[in-house]
């Protein structure tokens, strides 16, 4: 019903993926810019919406993130890394939601006091 983002973090065969739950977007597409600031701050806070919102549905499955690609992972800005250092980005390690297996183990991690974020 719905597609999800999910990174796959090891080699080929070996079960390991990190699903991307939320985004925060910095710049809102120009077709939802009608909408009211709270709609528009929560665009991306689920897997699902998240998808639509880019438009990422089966036909990226397999691809590879890496410089040049549609779609990629960056490190960390120098400001990103000194918001964390100085306390003013808040990365808040739980544990994971939605699951019936592990879900003692705290391998959920997001930034604190972003709207796109579920705190359950």
């Amino acid at each position: 019903m719905y597609h999800c983002l999910n990174v796959v973090t090891d080699a080929d065969g070996v079960a390991s993926a990190v699903l991307i739950r939320a985004l925060q977007l910095d710049a809102v597409p120009q077709r939802f810019s009608h909408l009211p600031e709270k709609v528009r701050s929560r665009l991306a806070s689920g897997p699902g919406k998240l998808c639509k919102v880019l438009e990422i549905d089966r036909t990226w499955n397999g691809l590879a993130l890496g410089t040049g690609e549609a779609l990629r992972l960056e490190h960390r800005s120098e400001e990103f890394q000194q918001a964390i250092e100085s306390g003013t980005i808040n990365i808040v390690q739980t544990t994971r939601i939605g699951i019936s297996q592990g879900m003692d183990l705290p391998w959920r991690w997001y930034l604190g006091n972003y709207p796109a974020v579920s705190k359950f």
